[in-house]
């Protein structure tokens, strides 16, 4: 598994991912400006023949936040998630990023336990964000790593 900033020519294989993983999945609008904007990033986990996940990010200053992450459903439970989480990790730490930030669901017990992995410490609640479930707000220090 290669893992790589996406280019504007994997936007198919994102949007294709978000349909996927997402219920509310993101614009291609969205999508390509992870891959043309200056505050933005996407890295992708490449195996050769498909992308089978990616991280989306945003920064400014030395805060970044966690867009999206999505790995396909036939390739969950080997890892990729939390290879994307240390790439992404990699990758703000050499722009001088500090602080990483995201939300989750509070009823995505495999993604929050994921985070929590990770370092990420809870630190706030929306109410209701995600309809019948609240937003878990969650940070990290990157600068310590």
């Amino acid at each position: 598994m290669i893992f790589r900033k996406a280019t504007p020519e994997d936007a198919d294989s994102i949007m294709k991912l978000e349909a996927e993983c997402m219920p509310h999945p993101w614009v291609r609008s969205d999508i390509e400006a992870l891959t043309k904007e200056p505050l933005k990033e996407a890295i992708v986990a490449d195996n050769g023949k498909d992308i089978t996940g990616y991280i989306g990010l945003s920064f400014v200053e030395d805060e970044a936040e966690v867009g999206n992450i999505c790995v396909s459903p036939e390739n969950r439970r080997q890892g990729i998630a939390s290879d994307l989480l240390d790439e992404a990790c990699l990758s703000l730490r050499s722009k001088g990023i500090k602080t990483l930030f995201l939300e989750v669901s509070s009823d995505n017990e495999g993604a929050i336990g994921l985070y929590k992995k990770k370092g990420f410490g809870h630190y706030n609640t929306r109410k209701g964000y995600y309809g019948d479930s609240d937003a878990m707000l969650m940070r990290k220090d990157i600068s310590q790593e």
